[in-house]
């Protein structure tokens, strides 16, 4: 737990990026839900952003607390915190781990756009509301959310648990691979209510959403195995960055 209030800030300072595009998105829907439901009492946008920022602190909290507790016993680790707090010796070099973790993420991103816009772009043709990262300025403060917040749940998270209750119940040999998948598949979920939002409830943006970001979450999770937490969200900014603001079709 020794590093609970650096990476609960970090993370909390990084969802704090996301306010613009989910402010822009809650005002959109409270002035749809006043103009079915009139005489309804619809709570100010802004109220609806401060619960949002204050759920997502404290789960944020809860995965930094959970993850760093079991971290010790899973063999897991945060290799580059510990370079720079305690000088622990590192099991590889640091120009590989940046390497490893920049590259990663840039290929990973080309690879899901490249997907995307070659087999389901083409198929998802009605899009029921406006995207909410809508130019490249929101495509970078979602980078920061993605890289650093998604990480802390998926992989500091979810990921952690997953392998410490797979070595407990005696499943050693394949508790790393079973962590990964269990928070692939978790990462890849959460996306799907933000995508039906979007694209419509189908079973192509099932299929697109499950796909592509359950590869990255496995991904980032041989990352959070082999190279610490820190390359995991390294390569996931990288891969934000590709899908969201290079590749952005907003000019803005």
């Amino acid at each position: 737990m020794e590093h609970f209030w650096l990476i609960w800030l970090v993370s909390v300072l990084c969802a704090a990026c996301i306010i613009p595009v989910q402010s822009r998105t809650i005002r959109r829907q409270v002035q749809r839900q006043a103009a079915m439901y009139p005489a309804a009492k619809v709570p100010p946008a802004s109220v609806l952003v401060a619960l949002m920022m204050l759920q997502t602190c404290i789960f944020l909290a809860l995965a930094t607390a959970a993850g760093l507790w079991l971290l010790p016993s899973t063999g897991l680790r945060l290799w580059f915190v510990e370079y720079w707090s305690q000088k622990a010796t590192l099991p590889f070099s640091l120009p590989a781990f940046w390497a490893v973790s920049v590259v990663s993420g840039i290929v990973a991103g080309g690879v899901v756009a490249l997907v995307d816009r070659s087999f389901f772009q083409p198929q998802m043709t009605v899009r029921r509301r406006e995207e909410p990262i809508s130019n490249r300025l929101f495509g970078l403060l979602s980078s920061f959310y993605g890289g650093v917040c998604e990480e802390v749940f998926m992989r500091l998270g979810v990921m952690t648990v997953a392998v410490f209750l797979a070595q407990k119940l005696g499943l050693a040999g394949i508790s790393y691979w079973l962590g990964i998948a269990v928070a692939a598949i978790a990462f890849a979920c959460a996306h799907l209510p933000g995508n039906y939002m979007t694209y419509g409830k189908s079973s192509v943006v099932t299929r697109w959403t499950l796909l592509l970001n359950g590869m990255l979450g496995i991904l980032f999770g041989c990352l959070f195995w082999q190279y610490g937490l820190e390359a995991a969200i390294i390569s996931h900014f990288c891969a934000d960055i590709v899908l969201h603001v290079i590749l952005n079709k907003n000019r803005k």
